[in-house]
């Protein structure tokens, strides 16, 4: 029977979730919530699950809406395959079936892999083949390269040294109104509603390390690490990080100081201040930057590639 998620055991859906994937795709039940059923995008319309007659999940797929309402977007129609997974592929093609159909006929056209508010994946995972090979068989199409970069912080140094004459620090309550300046002047989109988000639900500003000169704030990284409430992006491998995990992303400088050294500093710092908090694997996700990182000690861990379906 295919029904909707109201009333479904979360922790039975985050088991079969680490059934189906590689282990180093493993999730647990906190950050699965956080990116489902307490995401206000979530579409509990589309999102569907199969049970058996015993009541034993078969399969599942979460959808979610575009977040227009909360911040620009490129395409406010796009929907969002969140995650799947599945004990049999047939339980898998019909489970996208009903939910093509429904959004079909919503009217909607286009549908991503990932790429949504709070997401688990940047994009189809290149080391994972069965699900390669299913979201192809779905009908979708795959372009571009990116990745997740890691390394351990134990040993870290910044391979120069930080700016002078700007104040490198984590942001304080008394930064808010610095702090909605900044991304309202360069950050405007997602960034801005997932910091916002972020200090409004974790009731404080640990996440948000800031660069600051002559009174305004002009860079920003998000940390995230064990004590995070409400981590984002490449947090939600923290299982496979291990126990001493750490997240670096978000980060980004704004216009007036952009090309002045600012980017790699403020990564620098943002590295440090996790490492003084005790962070052992750190995490950065979703990018192109190799070069970048890799002058960090950041090497390649995880491939993804975009994935879209014309509905």
């Amino acid at each position: 029977m295919i029904q909707d998620w109201r009333g479904v055991d979360l922790g039975a859906l985050v088991a079969l979730w680490n059934r189906f994937h590689p282990e180093r795709y493993a999730v647990d039940e906190a950050i699965f919530r956080i990116n489902t059923v307490d995401n206000p995008t979530f579409d509990w319309g589309a999102s569907l699950v199969d049970v058996d007659f015993e009541g034993d999940i078969r399969g599942f797929v979460a959808i979610k809406k575009a977040p227009a309402q909360f911040h620009p977007v490129v395409d406010p129609e796009r929907f969002h395959l969140s995650g799947l997974a599945y004990t049999e592929p047939l339980h898998g093609v019909e489970l996208m079936a009903s939910a093509k159909q429904i959004l079909a006929n919503r009217g909607v056209t286009n549908l991503a892999f990932g790429q949504e508010s709070r997401h688990f994946w940047p994009g189809v995972p290149t080391d994972f083949p069965v699900l390669n090979d299913f979201l192809t068989i779905e009908g979708f199409q795959f372009s571009g390269d990116f990745f997740d970069l890691e390394r351990d912080l134990s040993d870290y140094q910044p391979p120069r040294p930080l700016n002078e004459g700007c104040e490198w620090r984590v942001c304080e309550p008394a930064d808010h109104a610095l702090i909605v300046e900044f991304f309202d002047r360069t950050f405007p989109g997602r960034w801005k509603y997932d910091m916002l988000w972020k200090i409004e639900h974790e009731a404080g500003y640990s996440g948000l390390f800031g660069l600051f000169i002559d009174g305004k704030m002009e860079g920003f990284a998000a940390l995230h690490d064990s004590d995070s409430k409400f981590p984002i992006g490449g947090a939600v491998w923290r299982t496979s990080l291990g126990e001493r995990w750490g997240s670096l992303g978000p980060i980004g400088v704004s216009n007036e100081v952009r090309g002045g050294g600012y980017g790699g500093a403020m990564l620098s710092a943002g590295l440090v201040e996790l490492q003084r908090r005790g962070v052992r694997r750190c995490i950065i996700d979703w990018t192109t930057l190799g070069e970048f990182y890799g002058k960090h000690g950041f090497e390649i861990t995880r491939r993804y590639r975009s994935a879209m379906l014309d509905l």
